[in-house]
């Protein structure tokens, strides 16, 4: 009786879900069976052929040693070829100042392709603005990291702003551009509305 009272105590704590162990599910399980009958293996190897177990490991080895003299090989012809083509003939960046975008605006302008003539103005501004220690000229910048890098007053800020998204708008937006807007354009970008900032 007291048996059969205990029995049904028990049942009834071990029904609660607390007591449902489920054996989770291990997501790379099959790795650990692999690395775990890889090394049954290799036991049973070494143990049954000693020689195989020692010729096994020699090319193991001996792969190991060829993959990395062959990665190293691969590293310093690369460094080769890098070096070889930045020789003396090689190609250097050419840094050019503010006058030298102004004549190509110029340039583009007398062609009629004033959307491009604007974007060399505008370097032209940005070379400018950078010569007072506004903003910091860098050729991947876009116009819309210098309109926030600028360090200009409030009024100038918005300006600058202003000037930007209106080269966004003629040079990307296509908007209509001939001789005036851009006469009126590059009235805006010109430095000194931004030399007191």
């Amino acid at each position: 009786m007291i048996q059969d009272s205990l029995r049904v105590v028990l049942d009834s704590v071990f029904a609660k879900p607390e007591y449902h162990w489920v054996e989770r599910r291990q997501p790379l399980a099959f790795v650990a069976r692999w690395l775990d009958g890889l090394s049954r293996w290799l036991t049973a190897l070494r143990d049954a052929h000693p020689l195989g177990f020692r010729l096994l490991l020699a090319g193991l080895v001996i792969v190991l040693v060829a993959s990395l003299v062959h990665a190293g090989w691969m590293l310093s012809h690369a460094i080769r070829v890098g070096e070889a083509t930045r020789g003396p003939g090689a190609p250097v960046a050419i840094r050019r100042d503010r006058a030298w975008y102004r004549a190509e605006a110029n340039r583009l302008a007398a062609l009629g392709q004033y959307p491009e003539a604007m974007q060399a103005e505008f370097l032209a501004l940005v070379l400018a603005l950078e010569s007072r220690a506004l903003l910091r000229f860098t050729p991947s910048k876009t116009p819309a990291e210098y309109a926030r890098e600028a360090q200009l007053d409030t009024g100038a800020r918005g300006d600058f702003r202003a000037l930007v998204s209106a080269l966004y708008g003629y040079a990307f937006a296509r908007w209509p551009c001939g001789p005036e807007e851009f006469a009126r354009w590059r009235e805006h970008a010109a430095p000194e509305r931004y030399a007191g900032a």
